[in-house]
């Protein structure tokens, strides 16, 4: 009988037949001892059983959300109600009834709890329709992520995270003690995606990054899902601003096309796309926002929240696009990878593409020169002769081409794609520096 079970999203292929669905109970309002109405879920979406049959009412007894049921009826038809279709005259079998009442209730529209409750939560919360529909999003998106670099001739690695030598570098590292010494967890694979250009020249990985930040705010977690891309034989960092506009912009367009009705019952909006997405320099950004706002950030040598945010809604507003480049960070706060820009030694080839108010990428042209590298790794305090850096260095030394490639913040992007109000709500089991449960 179960393998002959359907979903709730093919009732509407039933209309008049007699069909059986299976799942757990949402929701039951018994009105007498001959009707009761039930809320059946499963992975699809939510479904209505009416039951007119005293014997059949009676075996809901005592069963609280989670029961896990089958109901048997015939497929109607609704006009102007919250359910277009529904099961009458059914018939229940209770397979697995759940007598514990629920630590929160998942029945409502809107879950009526805070954050931190939710997040205690999560395995019940995650349940509920809201959250299943982001949790879809988010995997058409990454699945939609994966087929633009498939289609694009890159080759997906996956590389270690426990290693020598933090590739981001600073203090915000995880150690780790690996038998007789101390590792640590990767902060991105940005040696080991540069190490794998030569190898198959266009790479790409969807991983885990940790990042030891004492910030407990909306826009960080510990342990964050990362795109890595990694790109060889580029002509220039036009190359990597190009892919990466692209790239945004088709998991946009084919996210949208697929799951445009998810995204819709989750109230947003379509992101604004410009055929050509507005660029500000980072100079030209502290001085707009100084102009418009008063607020000086000219000797910070990175974007603030703030400016994050007032350029977007600048953007949006005046270019008509959510998404913008900020080009030409300053050279003396790269990273010893980077590339300094050629015409103008003050700022290096990075970029980072902002969405809705947020950083979700950043993108670098890299330096490929094995006596400039060792030059730049010095300047900055560190030891070339590091075992944690030979091998990485030995990638430039036995033949590199010009590259370049991005990080990308994968929840970021869904939080915006969705307008959730914290990262941590499109992550399903968010890690921050308070929380490593459930």
């Amino acid at each position: 009988m179960l393998k002959d079970a359907i979903l709730s999203g093919q009732l509407k292929e039933h209309v008049g037949e007699k069909v059986t669905i299976r799942g757990w109970l949402h929701t039951l309002r018994a009105v007498s001892a001959n009707l009761a109405f039930l809320i059946v879920r499963d992975r699809q979406g939510l479904m209505q059983v009416v039951i007119e049959d005293p014997e059949e009412i009676k075996k809901l007894d005592g069963c609280l959300l989670g029961t896990i049921l089958t109901a048997t009826g015939a497929v109607a038809q609704m006009a102007k109600w919250k359910f277009l279709f529904e099961i009458q005259k059914g018939s229940v079998d209770v397979l697995r009834k759940i007598v514990h009442p629920s630590p929160i209730d998942i029945s409502k529209d809107t879950i009526n709890a805070d954050g931190e409750t939710i997040h205690d939560n999560k395995e019940i919360v995650l349940r509920h329709p809201r959250y299943m529909k982001i949790f879809k999003v988010a995997a058409i998106a990454e699945k939609n992520m994966r087929k633009f670099f498939d289609e694009n001739d890159f080759t997906q690695i996956n590389s270690p995270k426990l290693i020598w030598f933090p590739t981001e570098g600073g203090a915000e590292v995880f150690e780790v003690q690996y038998f007789d010494r101390k590792v640590y967890l990767a902060q991105s694979p940005q040696f080991y995606k540069q190490m794998m250009v030569p190898v198959f020249e266009r790479v790409y990985e969807i991983g885990r990054a940790y990042r030891a930040e004492k910030s407990n705010t909306s826009r960080h977690m510990s342990e964050i899902l990362m795109l890595d891309m990694e790109m060889g034989f580029i002509d220039s960092f036009e190359d990597i601003i190009d892919i990466t506009d692209r790239f945004v912009k088709s998991t946009i367009e084919w996210t949208w096309s697929e799951a445009g009705e998810l995204l819709t019952q989750l109230w947003t909006t379509k992101p604004l796309l410009a055929d050509k997405t507005p660029r500000i320099t980072f100079k030209e950004l502290h001085e707009l926002m100084k102009k418009e706002t008063g607020e000086d950030y000219t000797k910070l040598p990175d974007l603030t929240w703030a400016e994050e945010k007032f350029i977007c809604e600048y953007s949006a507003k005046n270019r008509n696009s959510d998404l913008v480049f900020v080009t030409e960070f300053p050279w003396h706060d790269a990273k010893f990878y980077h590339h300094q820009n050629e015409k103008n030694p003050e700022v290096t080839d990075r970029a980072d593409l902002l969405f809705r108010g947020v950083e979700i990428i950043t993108l670098t042209q890299r330096e490929v020169n094995y006596d400039k590298m060792v030059t730049q790794i010095t300047a900055q305090g560190l030891d070339p002769n590091n075992p944690g850096l030979k091998h990485y260095l030995d990638a430039f030394k036995y033949g590199m081409p010009n590259e370049g490639g991005f990080g990308f913040g994968v929840a970021r992007f869904v939080q915006k794609l969705i307008w959730l109000e914290n990262v941590k709500d499109a992550e399903l089991f968010p890690r921050d520096v308070n929380r490593v449960t459930p």
